[in-house]
């Protein structure tokens, strides 16, 4: 069994030793954005490697206000792009398709916050998200299908890592959002609901990095 307040730990990097506070106190800038450059581009990346995994325990949870239906297949003409999630709405039973972008350190930081719709357009060069954006402008613009069925969407939904109130509302009002959502939120959600699978991934995820160091260790 954990705590049941924030639990704050030592992480030390080549600027030293760096508080990180998890649970209530989750912040993405304390965490992910450090003195220490080196350190940082490395959580990043390992965060990465079970970054979507937020949302689908999340999602997963009765009191998220959504529920994941699968990787959604949009297409065109024969042509295909596939996205991360289908989240339909466990209020009214409305899907949307949805994306996560998630760099945290690239670019000396520039979009592990999301403060401005500005920040999305260095992804429309790839098809998958210029498709995820015609959809939220028009959901009829591309078929859908989940496993090979096609399923009528709504609109999409961006999933950030961090993201302030005026860059959600810029990001909806400048591309037709149904809803902008940050892991830095949801994991918050799974502190304060206690969410027992997530915790168990999470130790599960730890005891699988402390042995590969273990294993590295002279």
């Amino acid at each position: 069994s954990g705590s049941t307040g924030p639990a704050a730990r030592q992480v030390e990097g080549d600027g030293g030793a760096i508080d990180c506070q998890q649970g209530l106190e989750m912040d993405f800038e304390g965490l992910f954005h450090t003195e220490s450059v080196r350190r940082d581009n490395f959580v990043s990346r390992l965060f990465g490697l079970f970054s979507e995994e937020v949302v689908r325990y999340w999602v997963a949870n009765e009191r998220s206000p959504y529920e994941d239906l699968g990787r959604p297949t949009l297409w065109s003409d024969g042509v295909f792009a596939t996205l991360d999630f289908t989240l339909q709405s466990r209020a009214d039973g409305r899907r949307y398709v949805a994306e996560q972008k998630v760099e945290l350190a690239f670019d000396r930081y520039h979009y592990l916050r999301l403060t401005a719709a500005d920040q999305l357009g260095h992804h429309v060069s790839k098809r998958a998200f210029r498709w995820f954006l015609d959809t939220a402008r028009d959901p009829a613009s591309h078929l859908v299908k989940i496993r090979g069925r096609p399923v009528e969407v709504v609109g999409a939904i961006l999933v950030w890592g961090s993201m302030a109130s005026e860059g959600r509302a810029d990001a909806i009002a400048r591309y037709g959002l149904a809803d902008v959502l940050s892991l830095e939120d949801m994991l918050r959600d799974l502190h304060d609901w206690g969410d027992d699978p997530w915790r168990a991934r999470v130790a599960e995820l730890r005891g699988w990095a402390d042995g590969l160091l273990d294993g590295l260790t002279p």
